[in-house]
């Protein structure tokens, strides 16, 4: 009998993050480059793309992010069409101003670690790609963290 094996990716520090979504696309494309230059990318549902910016809302802002996260419409939870999707997001503030975000697919996991800096770049890129028109009266479409 084949047993099923979790597998545990470790990307490790990155930078130079990116969030993208198509007007209409229930899924998010999040990628990085990692310490060895290497790019990475990950799909996530919208709904993990949408508790991984709530989760950096109240790490990032906490004194804000009842307000914030207050007025966000959140995607309905769903199973995804692909079983290569993440489908949950964590993230953990750990010592020294660094973030780990931890990713589910299935039974298999995905670990990036961010400085604060690029935690709070995610968090803009995520707002923009999430909530296009949201209440600045933005438009969507790709957006690169500077």
């Amino acid at each position: 009998m084949a047993t099923s094996e979790t597998q545990r990716r470790q990307i490790g520090l990155s930078t130079d993050l990116t969030v993208s979504r198509e007007e209409g696309d229930l899924t998010v494309m999040l990628g990085g480059v990692d310490q060895s230059e290497d790019r990475w990318s990950q799909v996530l549902t919208r709904r993990a793309a949408q508790v991984l910016w709530f989760k950096l809302t109240v790490l990032l802002y906490p004194d804000k992010s009842d307000m914030v996260t207050g007025l966000a419409v959140t995607a309905p939870l769903r199973a995804p069409s692909n079983p290569e999707v993440t489908t949950h997001v964590e993230v953990v503030k750990g010592a020294g101003s660094q973030y780990t975000l931890v990713g589910w697919i299935q039974r298999n996991t995905w670990k990036v670690l961010l400085s604060e800096m690029d935690a709070r770049r995610l968090w803009t890129a995520l707002d923009v790609a999430l909530f296009p028109v949201g209440w600045e009266g933005r438009r969507s479409g790709q957006k690169k963290l500077n």
